[in-house]
């Protein structure tokens, strides 16, 4: 049975899995997703994901793969973004203080016919979770991707794995702009979403927000493996980060 995009939430058409490349290499795969502010749309990402597009082995372009038909999602392609521009420099705007340091990237969509032309839905700075609102301990979030590129091949949508805010929200975990979650996720998922419910004052109900950006799992050096498990616990950059280096301001 097929389904149509007025059957599914919203947000998963706002999640794209992201194909790089070096010129007609494919080098891996991804998550994505998209933010639109005050008319531009971007592609929001790791910066690992980029990598260093300017040297000899990273990745200099992007496939993302859409949707093409808002009434049938069995009906998909994609587009192709350029990560450096003519002069060889890149595309992606980093954070306007914490550069590299920060593992997110809004990488411009400059085609004005995306939108048109392809189903798509976008976040904006209306969805993103208000930062001094302390969240519950153990506050379940939601995390939208292609863990290891695994996706419904008919549909084209991504999978949604449960996990739970592990760090004190919203603390900046060891000083650093991230939180930390707890769920099992793998290789593919970088660059997801981190949604979850919120209350919305001016409307009294609870709305989804975009809490943060999935960007790695984490480790510790003294873990034996022949005795303890991995952590199971991931990294997130907080959203707050995609509003001020999408800021035009900071361009």
């Amino acid at each position: 049975m097929a389904l149509h995009s007025k059957e599914i939430d919203e947000r998963l058409v706002r999640v794209a899995k992201v194909l790089t490349f070096r010129d007609d290499k494919q080098i891996g795969n991804a998550t994505a997703f998209f933010f639109l502010r005050d008319g531009f749309l971007y592609l929001i990402t790791n910066h690992h994901v980029v990598g260093d597009a300017s040297g000899d082995a990273g990745p200099n372009r992007l496939q993302v793969q859409v949707h093409d038909d808002p009434d049938e999602l069995t009906s998909h392609g994609e587009f192709w973004i350029d990560l450096l521009d003519a002069e060889g420099k890149p595309t992606w705007r980093e954070h306007p203080e914490l550069g590299a340091a920060a593992d997110v990237v809004a990488v411009p969509i400059n085609d004005p016919h995306i939108i048109a032309n392809w189903h798509v839905d976008t976040f904006g700075p209306e969805d993103l979770h208000d930062e001094s609102k302390p969240l519950p301990l153990g506050q379940e979030v939601l995390v939208v991707g292609f863990p290891l590129g695994f996706e419904d091949t008919m549909h084209r949508l991504p999978l949604i794995r449960r996990a739970t805010v592990a760090s004190v929200y919203p603390l900046p975990f060891k000083g650093e702009r991230y939180f930390i979650t707890d769920a099992r996720l793998h290789r593919g998922s970088s660059g997801s979403p981190v949604i979850a419910k919120s209350l919305d004052v001016s409307t009294e109900s609870m709305e989804w927000k975009l809490l943060g950006v999935h960007s790695a799992s984490l480790d510790v050096s003294n873990r034996d493996p022949a005795q303890d498990e991995k952590l199971g616990l991931n990294m997130a950059w907080y959203a707050s980060l995609i509003n001020e280096m999408t800021n035009p301001a900071a361009g």
